[in-house]
């Protein structure tokens, strides 16, 4: 008897899973698609789909009637044509206008990807729509001009996907929806449009043959790191971080505009130095070239760098890289070419432009831009030059292997990419040619790109300190929720630090980009008073304690593919329904640091900070709280660190003197924890095993690779313990 309730349990469970693996049903005008974890509903009248759980709980609504519209006119019938027991369904559908498409859904392990062929030859508009969820960010450039973080709070319901040569430069239809564990996006060339409003989530794109879509659904880890894995798929490579970059940096524009020469670089870089700025890398990004040339003259350098090799020498010796401003516009061979305008030009003395013939070169072999009739087109910037371009379009066979090469000529460590032309939806011609550069061991900072970031830094647009309380934060945390939170603005003060008047507002500005991957100085503090260039100081050396950690987190980042940098609080807490309704700007520094810097109302030294569940403490004071709580008026000084240590409880920080790297881990941790730390050198590691302790408890830090016991120092206020920490070194904190 207990033989046959045996074979009868298992036969139970083996009918179970032959369901579960079961692709796709058919039931009563519905379509089920699932696999094994959630389900894609469709009703085959209209194509209104939406997705549910196993228990047929709702996770994402469809909309009040078709999901899917071709040429403006929606389905009217489906029906399924094709199932396969692996991942494929094939319906047929029709619109109320009697055009016909196939429709190829695949679902496999969270992601479900829509392939849509209408029938036509000729170019059709398709939307893939679902009904309307409560959060939603990403989108890049095209969420960041904005009222909100949250893109359905915003004015205009509609997001064009496209490179307009100014504020949107870097192109993602990307869209993460936390609270619904849920996000969307599409690749394919052509005008893309993204509508978010109370009705609907769409997206929309016109072109020709094929359009595919794809869904992702689970924790929002998962989500990213299947983000990554169809990223790559569709060729789209993440750059790999280079630590060098997340050091202190130095730009030229800001401090010298178009007088930067040989001369005035080195007495500034000088300067900073002199009072221990750490700079590692400096952009040298304007006046370099040759007389009336540009940045693609490829190693023309002119009189303001009349020996460029002994400035790389004399870098180098300093320890910093030397980057240049780089754009992938050529100007016509011949010339002179004359701006439109002069309103850019500032102190530029350069009236006209020649182009030479490495452009003709370019257009020979077919690495420009050309329209369909095959004539290279002219583009003229409205910024810089103003005078008439080709681009290079990078994704045309050898065209970026031949644009590294010339960057090469220069002969310097990297670049800062600033390319400036109204492009409409012509966005993939710069990933290729600045991946290059990188991949060849240049450092990189990227403007141009889409869908992936070409350089270890994303720039967004250029900023004032104006910006601090809105468009800087929602800039940065649209690029973090479209999965690359490597973020650079640009310099500490920028275009205001000779501004005695506004010296609080510089620094809370400076704080802000302390707290972000990237972070730069300008112009030399020079009339500050003596206690305010101490803040500012205090600022720049948060930042270098922090690298290291920051680094460690990027790394991390790059193989999750989760925003780990930079991670916004709703995509850190989705479940956390107080964190969409937040006032100010917050956000997650891997797991453990929470950034919460003063940016609106910035001259009340205060703001209203919420900590969710757990336990926290003030970085600065080290008084404890237990969250979920809101600290309303929390007083947050010029001179504070503003963040505060949660989570897994544990960072590394360089001490500003020795460069020592130390690991200090606050009394958190409910559970035993292995934190790794990834060095620098991208070689060594070591691995930290910590749990919780109380004040009154003794504790000892072993280095398990020695096996013996090491110095380490307990602070009496939080009970956080701090120790040196050594590469390829293992430790445990443990209870004696």
């Amino acid at each position: 008897m207990n033989y046959i309730k045996g074979i009868f349990f298992l036969s139970i469970i083996f009918l179970s899973l032959i369901n579960l693996s079961c692709k796709t049903q058919e039931d009563k005008g519905y379509i089920y698609i699932n696999d094994g974890i959630n389900v894609l509903k469709i009703n085959t009248s209209t194509f209104q789909f939406q997705f549910e759980n196993l228990d047929k709980e709702i996770l994402v609504p469809g909309t009040s009637s078709t999901g899917l519209l071709i040429n403006g006119d929606a389905i009217t019938s489906s029906s399924l044509i094709k199932s396969t027991n692996s991942e494929n369904s094939v319906f047929k559908v029709t619109n109320s206008n009697g055009e016909n498409a196939q429709v190829t859904i695949t679902f496999k392990e969270g992601i479900v990807k829509f392939v849509i062929l209408p029938e036509t030859k000729k170019e059709s508009d398709i939307v893939l729509r679902l009904g309307a969820m409560p959060v939603a960010h990403g989108l890049g450039d095209a969420g960041a001009f904005r009222e909100s973080f949250n893109l359905l709070e915003n004015k205009n319901k509609k997001y064009a996907i496209e490179n307009n040569g100014g504020g949107q430069r870097w192109s993602s239809s990307f869209t993460i929806f936390p609270p619904n564990n849920f996000a969307g996006v599409f690749f394919d060339k052509g005008k893309k449009i993204v509508t978010l409003n109370e009705e609907e989530y769409a997206m929309h794109i016109t072109k020709k043959g094929t359009a595919t879509f794809y869904y992702f659904l689970g924790t929002l880890k998962t989500i990213y790191a299947n983000y990554k894995k169809v990223r790559e798929i569709e060729g789209y490579d993440d750059v790999k971080p280079k630590s060098r970059l997340f050091e202190l940096g130095w730009e030229s524009w800001d401090a010298l505009g178009w007088n930067t020469n040989q001369k005035t670089v080195q007495e500034i870089l000088e300067k900073f130095q002199q009072n221990n700025y750490p700079i590692r890398w400096a952009v040298t990004g304007s006046g370099f070239w040759d007389q009336g040339g540009t940045t693609t003259s490829f190693g023309k350098w002119g009189k303001k760098f009349s020996n460029p090799s002994n400035l790389k020498t004399w870098m180098h010796g300093k320890d910093i890289k030397w980057m240049i401003g780089l754009r992938t516009n050529l100007i016509p061979e011949g010339g002179p070419y004359y701006p439109a305008t002069l309103k850019r030009d500032k102190n530029l003395v350069v009236n006209s432009f020649y182009g030479n013939e490495l452009t003709s070169f370019a257009k020979e072999q077919g690495y420009l831009v050309t329209d369909k009739n095959g004539a290279v087109v002219d583009y003229t910037s409205s910024i810089f030059p103003i005078v008439p371009s080709n681009l290079l379009n990078g994704s045309a066979p050898g065209a970026a292997q031949w644009y590294q090469q010339q960057y090469a000529k220069w002969g310097v460590d990297g670049i800062k990419e600033d390319t400036m032309m109204d492009l409409d939806s012509l966005t993939n011609i710069f990933n290729a040619p600045i991946t290059e550069i990188a991949k060849k061991g240049g450092l990189v900072m990227a403007r141009n790109g889409e869908f992936s970031s070409p350089g270890t830094l994303l720039r967004i647009n250029d900023t004032g300190v104006g910006d601090l309380h809105k468009r800087l934060p929602i800039n940065y945390f649209q690029y973090a929720a479209s999965g690359f939170p490597n973020v650079y603005s640009d310099v500490a003060g920028v275009h205001n630090m000779h501004n005695i008047k506004d010296v609080d507002r510089n620094i809370r500005h400076t704080w802000l980009l302390s707290l972000t991957a990237g972070l730069a100085v300008g112009a030399y503090p020079e009339k500050w008073t003596d206690n305010k260039r101490e803040i500012f100081k205090k600022a720049i050396d948060f930042h270098y304690k922090l690298a290291p950690y920051m680094f460690n987190e990027a790394m991390e980042g790059y193989r999750s593919g989760y925003p780990q940098t930079l991670t916004p609080m709703t995509i850190a807490y989705p479940n956390d329904p107080r964190v969409a309704k937040l006032q100010n700007y917050q956000w997650m520094i891997g797991e453990s640091i929470l950034a919460a810097p003063l940016l609106k109302n910035y001259k009340s030294g205060k703001m209203d900070v919420y900590l969710p569940e757990g336990d926290w403490f003030d970085y600065e004071t080290g008084e404890k709280y237990q969250g979920p709580v809101m600290l309303s008026d929390y007083q947050i000084p010029l001179e504070k660190t503003p963040c505060f240590i949660g989570g897994k409880g544990i960072i590394v920080l360089r001490d500003v003197k020795s460069s020592l790297l130390q690991a200090k881990i606050y009394p958190i941790a409910k559970q035993e924890t292995l934190y790794t730390f990834g060095y620098p050198d991208e070689q060594s590691t070591s691995k930290i095993r910590y749990k919780k302790w109380s004040a009154n408890d003794e504790i000892s830090v072993i280095d398990v690779t020695l096996n013996k016991q090491i110095a380490f120092k307990k602070d009496r206020e939080n009970g956080s313990i701090s120790f040196i920490i050594i590469p390829n070194h293992n430790y445990k904190v443990q209870l004696n």
